[in-house]
């Protein structure tokens, strides 16, 4: 797998340059029957022919048969096709889960990177988050402890209040734990099916060294933006904060470089076909015919094309001439026309991912169906859970699993389409139920017992603050600021006693 830097440039058809053969040959072979010896020579004698040639002023005059020749030339190129890199499988993820540990120790109110580190820190944080739109990320707050702020999210509006309620008199103490942070953000990644990143955001590195660190990180990528001095042993890996957007962009590379290989990895991958890039410069070759002799020709082909205006249905025999029908499907898939690539992609598979990316998940399923292998499984799958039929989506799942018992996308959607159906189930059954109870009359009186205590006494455990949607939850039941929620959060996890294994 490569690292997404270095290129390997090979042909995937490589037999296709066997066709250059007859192409220099012909070439060859005509370019010398145009030469006057070569035409006259059985005719004039040799002494004579060099007296009778009559070589015209060199003018800017192009030979078609070097046009021909290298338009042919460059067709059979782009036939063999060439490549340097590699594309994913349909139905894979392309954006890269993040999870971002903010240092919120009191050496980040320095204010030596203005207006503080902390606020850098925060302003970056949140160009980074606009850049990955749509993208899945977490955040991890850390001093002498860590705590979890955000799990993984795609909405980056349920992070920015948090983000900017953060400030060290919130820690419960301070210090610099970097790798208990990187510790507790691996552990948000750990469910993922393929590897993410943990970006490392403050001003020092952890005094149990890089080493200790780069082992919390488990699986996943390491990056670290640094918003103040660096120790050597941590240069080569930091992103220093610029006062432009480099940072960040380094930053996206980094991380969306780590992604891809991971994926790759898990999923495989397969080399994408660049020969398409040749019919530029073929376009351009077409170009020198419009020279002084053949305008004419041009004009009057020109002139029946528009008075012909053929119609969508020629034009589609006319590229049947020359493309597949897969091929002319692949073209407009590539340009995002879903609809016309479904009807235009002769394969099952294709017409299906076609038709799930046009949101037209009745035939997507209608074409997965066709399709006898694990992965025309698990995109049946996929497309019966759009269309709400729940029973065909799990058996589609199950036979990706029993063919397959270690399939972690398969398994993780059919967790996803089991809840939903059991969710359906429950509501059917509940209607049920109130179809056959009797009316439900509301009281005529209520009384308030003067002498009641109090309610019910419910106990908080560290694990309820920490359990996806606990944030929002608390939010909307309790009138009380970010900070202050965030302060008793990281209160109640630094007084319960350490999970076994020592990790946060």
């Amino acid at each position: 797998m490569h690292d997404g830097a270095t290129l390997y440039f090979h042909l995937l058809r490589p037999l296709w340059l066997l066709a250059l053969i007859p192409v220099i040959g012909i070439s060859g072979l005509l370019l010398w029957r145009q030469h006057v010896r070569a035409q006259w020579g059985g005719v004039i004698a040799p002494h004579l022919l060099d007296h009778l040639i009559v070589r015209p002023g060199r003018g800017r005059t192009i030979n078609p048969l070097y046009l021909v020749a290298t338009g042919m030339a460059l067709g059979i190129v782009a036939l063999s096709g060439p490549t340097w890199r590699r594309e994913l499988p349909p139905f894979v993820e392309d954006k890269a889960p993040l999870m971002i540990a903010l240092s919120v120790s009191s050496s980040m109110n320095e204010t030596d990177v203005a207006p503080s580190r902390l606020e850098r820190a925060k302003q970056k944080i949140r160009d980074l988050l606009v850049a990955r739109a749509g993208a899945r990320t977490g955040l991890v707050a850390y001093a002498g402890t860590a705590h979890l702020v955000m799990p993984l999210t795609d909405d980056r509006s349920v992070i920015e209040p948090f983000l900017a309620a953060l400030s060290p008199g919130l820690m419960p103490s301070d210090g610099s734990n970097a790798a208990a942070a990187v510790s507790l953000a691996a552990a948000a990644l750990r469910p993922e099916p393929v590897a993410g990143t943990i970006l490392l955001v403050g001003d020092n590195a952890d005094p149990a060294g890089e080493e200790a660190v780069r082992r919390s990180a488990e699986r996943n990528g390491l990056a670290i933006l640094a918003v103040g001095p660096v120790p050597p042993t941590w240069e080569a890996a930091a992103v220093p904060v610029s006062i432009d957007g480099t940072d960040i962009a380094r930053l996206e590379r980094r991380i969306e470089t780590h992604f891809q290989a991971a994926q790759g990895d898990r999923f495989g991958t397969r080399w994408l076909d660049e020969g398409f890039w040749l019919l530029l410069p073929l376009a351009l070759l077409s170009l020198l015919w419009f020279r002084r002799g053949t305008t004419v020709a041009w004009g009057l082909s020109l002139f029946f094309v528009l008075q012909a205006a053929p119609s969508q249905a020629e034009d589609r025999r006319f590229a049947d001439l020359w493309l597949t029908p897969d091929q002319q499907g692949r073209i407009a898939f590539d340009r995002g026309d879903y609809h016309a690539a479904a009807e235009l992609f002769a394969d099952p598979m294709w017409r299906g991912i076609a038709a799930y990316r046009a949101y037209d998940f009745l035939i997507a399923a209608q074409e997965f169906a066709k399709v006898d292998t694990i992965e025309g499984k698990f995109a049946l799958g996929n497309a019966q859970a759009q269309n709400h039929a729940y029973e065909k989506s799990l058996a589609a799942y199950d036979a990706v699993l029993k063919a397959q018992p270690g399939n972690v996308p398969a398994k993780t959607n059919r967790a996803i389409v089991q809840a939903a159906f059991d969710a359906q189930e429950a509501k059917r059954r509940k209607q049920e139920q109130d179809d056959s109870a009797p009316p439900d009359f509301k009281a005529d009186e209520t009384k308030v017992d003067p002498k009641q205590k109090g309610g019910k006494t419910i106990k908080v455990t560290p694990q309820d603050l920490t359990t996806p949607g606990a944030a929002e939850a608390w939010m909307r039941q309790v009138q009380t600021s970010p900070a202050d929620f965030l302060k008793l959060k990281f209160a109640i996890q630094a007084a319960a006693p350490a999970p076994a294994g020592g990790k946060p």
